[in-house]
């Protein structure tokens, strides 16, 4: 099992990596006339903070700068008492606690010579509070939005992002594997999923389930003692160190209706490793379905982490056009009627290249 929950590992996360991440953002800050970027985080908006500081937050707001020059510095209305923690397992930047994150980040813009526009990533979307106090401390300073600057810096995954994003995908793959042949419950299906990635080292996961296949395709979050239908889904979404990855499996109890499920986990499999840059991934995933017997395409959508969630959507059957970037993360689901009857699969890949062992999953032989 994987050891050292919520605890930076220096062999995972290099501050060689962290620095490296900061100055490929400083240098395309240079290109964009600005003097620094600001990034906020919060429990469910974690990803750009985490990327720069290997920091994961919880339950609170805080906002990083990232100056033009220089280290970071990240000011978060968490409280002293955990200040030891944080900088455990934030190895990079200066730490402020304080209630008014805003206000310290722009005292800090103000006093520093020569700063005149400073982005902030997702600016539409930051806190309006944060923001008052953030214009209140730099009068003078221009405040633009940073987000095309940001994720021109984010394009592609390094080894360090794609180590972690291995093992992530890992825990999704093995926990999905740890369903039994027939739970009664919602519960008992779901139970051994979370219970497998928690003591294995998963920071964080999010589980939706559709309880009976056949009548409703929606994947919502439900527990307890619910009755399981003869075909359910189940959508694994886990964190490792940070790195997000969603996975979603059919199940049937039956076991003659095995095959059917087998064939279309293959062809999902084959489907990402042969996915092309810069070709249509609507085109590429209807060109693959029309190669697979008894099969027709009831949807699909793809996700990737662009901005401070970890998982958002940036392509789907509305959006045939898109061409996904070479080395880019896709989290792709794609939803099929196969023999006459529901599948959903969900995997992640890094386009162009060869990131995750772990792809199938195995099914009870027929």
């Amino acid at each position: 099992m994987r050891k050292g929950f919520m605890r930076w590992d220096p062999a995972e996360i290099t501050r060689e990596a962290l620095a490296a991440r900061a100055g490929k953002l400083q240098a395309e800050m240079k290109k964009a006339g600005l003097d620094g970027m600001v990034m906020y985080t919060n429990f469910v908006r974690p990803s750009a903070v985490c990327y720069y500081t290997a920091f994961t937050p919880y339950w609170n707001d805080a906002i990083l700068l990232l100056p033009r020059t220089g280290k970071p510095v990240f000011a978060t209305a968490l409280s002293k008492r955990v200040s030891g923690w944080i900088n455990s397992v934030k190895p990079v930047g200066e730490l402020v606690n304080t209630p008014l994150p805003g206000k310290v980040i722009g005292e800090r813009l103000k006093a520093e010579a020569g700063v005149r526009r400073v982005g902030i990533l997702e600016y539409d979307m930051l806190p309006m509070g944060i923001f008052e106090d953030l214009a209140a401390g730099a009068p003078g300073i221009e405040f633009v939005d940073g987000t095309e600057t940001y994720m021109t810096a984010r394009r592609g995954i390094d080894a360090t992002e794609a180590a972690l994003l291995a093992n992530s995908n890992t825990l999704a793959t093995e926990g999905l594997s740890k369903v039994a042949a027939n739970p009664e419950s919602v519960g008992a299906a779901l139970g051994p999923i979370e219970q497998f990635v928690r003591l294995n080292g998963g920071e964080e996961i999010y589980m939706g389930i559709a309880r009976d296949l056949d009548k409703d395709r929606r994947l919502i979050r439900l527990s307890g003692p619910d009755p399981l239908g003869e075909r359910f889904a189940v959508r694994a979404s886990t964190s490792y160190k940070g790195a997000w990855v969603r996975r979603t499996r059919t199940y049937d109890k039956a076991v003659n209706a095995q095959e059917p499920l087998r064939r279309a986990d293959e062809w999902l499999t084959a489907l990402l490793r042969a996915i092309r840059p810069g070709a249509s991934l609507g085109k590429q995933i209807a060109d693959a379905v029309a190669k697979l017997p008894n099969a027709k395409l009831a949807g699909w959508m793809a996700e990737s982490c662009v901005g401070t969630y970890p998982l958002a959507v940036i392509a789907s059957q509305d959006a045939a056009d898109f061409q996904p970037a070479d080395g880019s993360l896709l989290v792709l689901t794609v939803e099929l009627t196969i023999d006459g009857r529901p599948w959903i699969g969900a995997a992640p890949i890094v386009v162009g290249q060869e990131v995750f062992t772990s792809v199938a999953l195995s099914r009870p032989a027929a």
